[in-house]
C-alpha cells in the first residue's frame, strides 16, 4: 500500500503543502501515521479524501461545512443542501455581474455618441441609464397589472354573453387580444 508524504500529496491534489497542513491542524484530514522522524504518511484512502476535500473546496464549499459533511454519517442531506445554498450563490453573483456588464455597454454606448465627454458626462449617462431602468419597472409593473384587469374585463363575452363588454364576441375577444390590445402591450414592454 502506497504511502505519500505531506508534499507528495500536495501536489497529486494542486495544493500547497501548508494547506494539507492546515487541513490537519482542522482535523479534517489527519494522516493515517506519522514516519519515525515525525513525518506525516497518508494513504490512499486518504489521498481520496484530500481530492475530495479539494473538489468541495474548488466549488466554494466553505472549511466548516466540509468539515461537518466528512462527520456525517450520511452526509447526502448535507451535500445536497449546500449545492443548493452555493448554486443560489452563485446564481446570484452571475445575476450581479450580467447587470453590471450591462451598465457597461450601456455607458460605453453613451460615450460613443459623445464627441467630447468629460466626468459629468458620465454622471449625465448614469442618470439616464437609472431613468430607463425605473421606466422599464414601471412598464412592467403597468403590465403585469393591466393583464389580469383585462382578462377579466373579456371574462364576461367568453361565458356567452356577446352584448357585454362591447358586444364582442368569444371570437372577437380572440382576434381583440392577438392583434389589438396584446401587440400594443408587447410594444410598451421595449
Amino acid at each position: 500500500m502506497s504511502k505519500y508524504t505531506t508534499g507528495e500529496i500536495a501536489k497529486l491534489c494542486g495544493v500547497t503543502v501548508r494547506t494539507v497542513q492546515y487541513y490537519d491542524t482542522r482535523g479534517i484530514q489527519i494522516p493515517t501515521e506519522l514516519s519515525e522522524g515525525g513525518r506525516r504518511l497518508y494513504s490512499e484512502d486518504d489521498l481520496k479524501r484530500m481530492k475530495i476535500i479539494c473538489f468541495l473546496r474548488e466549488m466554494g464549499i466553505p472549511i466548516n461545512a466540509i468539515s461537518k459533511i466528512l462527520r456525517e454519517e450520511h452526509p447526502e442531506k448535507v451535500i445536497s443542501l449546500l449545492i443548493e445554498q452555493q448554486e443560489k450563490v452563485l446564481s446570484d453573483e452571475i445575476n450581479d455581474k450580467q447587470e453590471k456588464m450591462e451598465k457597461l455597454r450601456e455607458l460605453k454606448h453613451g460615450l460613443k455618441s459623445k464627441t467630447k465627454f468629460s466626468l459629468e458626462t458620465i454622471g449625465d449617462i448614469a442618470v439616464i441609464m437609472e431613468g430607463k431602468k425605473k421606466l422599464k419597472s414601471m412598464r412592467l409593473t403597468m403590465i403585469l397589472t393591466g393583464i389580469p384587469v383585462t382578462a377579466f374585463q373579456w371574462l364576461p363575452s367568453f361565458s356567452g354573453s356577446s352584448k357585454a363588454y362591447g358586444g364582442h364576441s368569444s371570437s372577437g375577444c380572440r382576434s381583440l387580444l392577438s392583434g389589438g390590445r396584446w401587440s400594443a402591450v408587447s410594444t410598451m414592454i421595449m
